[in-house]
């Protein structure tokens, strides 16, 4: 047999179908493991659930909307800015990327405070906030210059041989492919082929959008010393994305054959949750404060389009075509214990662990039309890819308030979250009977680390009203796979027992991003 599959496979394909929703992009379109909100709050590093009295925690701890005794209007706004997205995993592999500051309106709320005159409920408070959730904003470049005679093309021809039925055309990339006749069939070896080996792929993402939370509450202030909270949340995703994976090939002649695959998606989709949560002052005499906060999950149905084509070494390039798919997304559980305290009116603190097992987001489809947005039938293959994938997460923030006069106040937080992913990741397509893998037309994965966030505050009020400044700083490493080695194992690596087992390094990829925020804001 001749040494590689041809690897055009995915030239008509690009044209015809939507890259389909999967275990790693659903991670990462609905994670909300950052700090953002008030500037204020970022400056705290979001420790502030057992503190409250501040918009944002309305999400983090609905209770703490509670401690508010007067009314509050505020809004923050800013910019984000990346880093060159930086690394190597060798001589050969390079990442790099662009700063893509940019603009953000990240929050909008108000509180109205309302005093009961009652012994035991001193305060009924109802509270409104808009804010982002997560900020998507991101581009990179990532190259990898040792495939080794492997190509992405190798694991599309793997899926053809799976799928191909002369008298059913299924909508898989791979399957319309050899339709077309871009994949050389073996009818003796009943495989599809060709001769071309991966030298070196080039892969860029350009992404932006955020998610969204807006967020309805009333809470209860009981003795001064007892609080709790109910939130009821809507969430708004919008995600715009342009990715490109060049490919440089041979054959064993010398023969060129590259490609350049290029895909424009655009993802919407909204959400629900509930959020409750308590604070309590243990003894009377003392300010010092415990908070305890649960999140249901969020429901979402997520709306995706694609366009695709895709330009030969010849220079021939396919229709732009769209295509489209619904999925829904159910988030796993989150849970928050905090604790903080004042010491006169010099000096605050706040400590908050929050945990959340990513392994039991669920993805599935619509079971009965648009109006029943999120009851949906579970797609069982990707939740055991999800099982596979992903793990708990375990957050750690720290905060520190010091006022060294009354209208002055300096802040500093500090946040650790691990990563929610299993070592040794895989999204090996053949594998996964999902029927999300028959709108599949990329290959690649990204995998996130441990994040270290760093933030810096300065508050400052002058009668009613008050203004806060906030910097913060997230270091995070990825790496990204252009496409999945699974292939080297069964039928290809009898067919070629030198690359039998073979895997190629995934390129380190840096995340790091600047973040200056600026609230504005009344209390009456």
């Amino acid at each position: 047999m001749t040494k590689r599959y041809f690897m055009m496979a995915v030239l008509l394909a690009a044209t015809t179908i939507a890259m389909g929703q999967n275990t790693y992009l659903n991670d990462q379109l609905t994670a909300t493991d950052d700090i953002d909100g008030t500037a204020r709050y970022v400056g705290m590093g979001g420790a502030m659930g057992a503190l409250g009295a501040d918009l944002s925690v309305i999400s983090s701890n609905p209770a703490g909307i509670g401690l508010y005794r007067k009314n509050d209007i505020g809004l923050t706004f800013g910019a984000v800015v990346p880093n060159k997205a930086g690394g190597w995993n060798s001589d050969d592999s390079r990442a790099y990327g662009e700063k893509l500051a940019r603009a953000s309106f990240d929050q909008a709320g108000i509180v109205w405070s309302i005093k009961t005159g009652g012994k035991k409920l001193k305060f009924v408070n109802f509270a409104f906030n808009y804010q982002k959730k997560a900020n998507y904003n991101m581009g990179f470049y990532a190259d990898n210059l040792a495939l080794g005679g492997l190509s992405q093309m190798d694991q599309m021809a793997e899926l053809a041989t799976d799928f191909y039925d002369p008298d059913n055309v299924q909508p898989n990339l791979s399957d319309l492919a050899a339709k077309e006749g871009f994949l050389t069939y073996d009818e003796g070896n009943d495989v599809f082929y060709n001769n071309y080996g991966g030298e070196c792929g080039y892969y860029t993402r350009h992404q932006r959008g955020s998610l969204q939370a807006y967020d309805f509450n009333v809470s209860f202030n009981v003795n001064d010393r007892f609080y709790t909270g109910l939130t009821i949340g809507a969430d708004n995703m919008n995600y715009l994305s342009w990715s490109s994976y060049y490919e440089q090939s041979q054959d064993d002649q010398g023969n060129y054959g590259d490609y350049d695959l290029y895909n424009d998606r655009e993802i919407d989709g909204h959400g629900v949750n509930v959020k409750w949560g308590f604070i309590v002052r243990p003894v009377e005499t003392s300010p010092f404060r415990i908070g305890l906060a649960i999140e249901t999950p969020t429901w979402y149905r997520i709306k995706s389009s694609t366009l695709y084509d895709l330009t030969d070494y010849d220079g021939y390039r396919t229709d732009t075509k769209e295509s489209y798919l619904e999925t829904t997304i159910r988030t796993p559980w989150r849970a928050r214990l905090s604790m903080g305290s004042t010491v006169d009116k010099i000096l605050a603190w706040g400590v908050e662990y929050e945990f959340a097992n990513a392994s039991k987001t669920r993805m599935g489809y619509p079971s009965d039309g648009y109006y029943d947005s999120y009851k949906s039938t579970e797609d069982k293959a990707m939740t055991q890819l999800t099982k596979n994938t992903l793990r708990g997460q375990h957050t750690l923030k720290l905060g520190l308030e010091i006022k060294p006069t009354d209208a002055l106040a300096l802040r500093v937080g500090y946040n650790f979250v691990s990563s929610r992913y299993k070592k040794n990741p895989t999204f090996d397509q053949y594998q996964i009977d999902s029927y999300a893998m028959n709108y599949q037309t990329s290959t690649d994965y990204m995998t996130l680390g441990a994040a270290n966030i760093v933030t810096f505050g300065l508050g400052y009020k002058y009668k009613k009203f008050y203004a806060d400044l906030a910097y913060k700083y997230r270091a995070q490493g990825a790496k990204c796979y252009a496409f999945d080695t699974g292939f080297t194992e069964g039928d290809f690596g009898a067919d070629f027992p030198e690359l039998k087992g073979a895997t190629i390094e995934p390129v380190d990829l840096d995340l790091n991003r600047h973040q200056l925020m600026l609230s504005l804001g009344f209390k009456f």
